[in-house]
């Protein structure tokens, strides 16, 4: 008994010693075969005062779309400028707000070839009246308290490649602009 447990001990201790043959390949998961798709997000906010075009404003985004999971907000863009506001601080000094442009966008491949695009956009501006009464986007020394008129948004929208939908149209009840958001998706190549 003692000879058996001495061979199969020394065989043990042989094996260990020997290379190991590899291990069969296993077949990759869902999670390991992560398709990406470069697509190009184009957002575009046209202003109107009536029927004219009071401004254009294009924004692009180049990025991976990923099929199959949750659409997070993957891309960002912040894009203004820090304005001093007088006599906010409790002191009287200025307190500097942003004043401008700030998106943010995900896109997910959906299972028919389509894209999930999520949209969160938010645009403000300055608006003060002039000393002659009409209305400004320009802060002026007559007016020491601008207002910040704000416009936010947040879309979730499905798009196939080259198409372009409009996802808002707004009016601002200053001025009565009205502003309208356009979304572009293309599959980059």
């Amino acid at each position: 008994m003692k000879r058996k447990m001495s061979i199969g001990l020394v065989c043990l201790i042989l094996l260990s010693f020997c290379p190991t043959a590899p291990a069969q390949d296993k077949p990759k998961t869902e999670e390991q075969m992560r398709v990406f798709t470069p697509v190009k997000i184009q957002v575009v906010l046209t202003e109107y005062d009536g029927e004219k075009k009071a401004a254009v404003l294009p924004y692009s985004f180049l990025m991976y779309s990923e099929k199959g999971h949750n659409v997070n907000y993957e891309s960002f863009l912040r894009l203004g400028v820090r304005v001093p506001v007088p006599g906010l601080e409790k002191d009287g000094t200025a307190q500097y707000i942003d004043i401008g442009s700030n998106i943010d966008c995900g896109v997910t491949t959906d299972e028919d070839g389509r894209f999930s695009v999520r949209l969160r956009i938010e645009r403000s501006l300055l608006y003060a009246p002039n000393k002659d009464g009409r209305d400004s986007f320009v802060a002026t020394s007559a007016t020491p308290q601008p207002l910040v008129p704000t416009f936010r948004t947040q879309s979730l929208i499905v798009l196939k490649d080259g198409q372009t939908t409009e996802i808002i149209s707004a009016a601002d009840p200053l001025n009565g602009h009205v502003v309208h958001i356009t979304v572009t998706l293309n599959v980059q190549k």
